[in-house]
């Protein structure tokens, strides 16, 4: 069997009410979030995982060390694995930022790959950040490897290797404690996913 990359985007973090603009602000897992790092624990107790790599960011800690405590290896942290940098926008509320900057908000919904918040990145600039680390991480040994990061980085991540325009990730669904496995089909040379959970 060929090995796998298990993509995994961390548990549940509290953002109010509103949905919000959350990427590197540094958000601890809620009550729902534990339980989902719980069940992904229960996931993995029978999958052999090689090394395991993490974004630094606490709620991505949080569920690793939830994951991994039974598989006695520790999580290595990736800065590059950080969540988008959404600038100005990072913790404000979706409707806040369609009211107050509706010409900033339309553009980011045409040029999702392109646009960036002030202050922020786009996804391209996000897609640069990662990859270098990812084509590290997938070198670093032949058995399987665990990621545990974000809705963003996951959808850069998947877009590059299944290559999907960057305009169009937001077709890939990353529901809070999901996981994606990767696999690379040898006859074909090419990368497959499917997501779980």
């Amino acid at each position: 069997m060929n090995r796998r990359i298990y993509l995994v985007r961390h548990g549940e973090i509290d953002c109010g009410k509103e949905k919000r603009y959350i990427g590197i602000t540094d958000l601890p897992l809620n009550d729902k979030g534990r339980a989902q790092a719980y069940r992904l624990k229960a996931y993995f107790s029978d999958i052999d995982i090689e090394k395991a790599y993490i974004s630094p960011l606490i709620r991505c800690v949080q569920t690793s060390e939830i994951v991994l405590k039974s598989k006695g290896i520790e999580g290595i942290r990736v800065d590059a694995l950080k969540e988008i940098n959404l600038g100005e926008w990072e913790g404000k509320s979706f409707a806040y930022i369609k009211s107050h900057f509706p010409e900033q908000y339309k553009k980011r919904g045409i040029y999702m790959d392109c646009f960036a918040p002030p202050g922020g990145e786009s996804f391209e600039q996000l897609q640069r950040r990662v990859m270098p680390a990812f084509d590290r991480i997938i070198d670093s040994t032949d058995g399987n490897i665990l990621i545990i990061a974000h809705a963003g980085v996951n959808r850069v991540i998947i877009s590059r290797l299944i290559a999907l325009p960057l305009r169009d990730i937001m077709k890939l669904p990353q529901l809070y404690g999901c996981v994606n496995i990767l696999y690379m089909d040898k006859k074909h040379q090419n990368w497959n996913y499917e997501t779980v959970l």
